[in-house]
């Protein structure tokens, strides 16, 4: 009977260990608000990644060195995975930056576009 008290004790001390330590876990990451992740492929676009933990609307901006806008969209409260990939195969040379923001907090990416210049070779025949 006293080993089946001590199981069961340890059962329950392990059970609530567990259960304090997810609900710790899901507290700090809605603090965030969002994550993010932005990379470049080979093709020649920029792909954003934006999971949302709150119920915001969330801008995505990108603007080039002048603060010139180049895109902008706002992600609706209920989306809570967001996903696009911007074509900037038609964008002239510079820097840029993409800036996402909601209410519980912004976060701002930059990437550069540079020409490679044209090779000339010459032949003698």
């Amino acid at each position: 009977m006293k080993t089946s008290f001590r199981t069961f004790a340890l059962a329950a001390a392990f059970t609530t260990v567990f259960a304090f330590n997810s609900f710790a876990d899901e507290k700090e990451t809605k603090k965030a608000g969002f994550a993010t992740g932005v990379f470049a492929s080979q093709s020649g676009k920029i792909h954003i990644n934006v999971d949302k933990y709150v119920h915001e609307n969330t801008l995505i901006t990108v603007s080039d060195a002048a603060g010139k806008l180049m895109y902008r969209e706002v992600v609706a409260k209920d989306v809570e995975k967001f996903r696009t990939s911007l074509n900037v195969n038609d964008l002239p040379a510079g820097t840029y930056r993409i800036n996402i923001s909601s209410k519980s907090g912004s976060e701002t990416k930059s990437f550069e576009l540079t020409e490679k210049k044209a090779e000339r070779e010459i032949s003698v025949k």
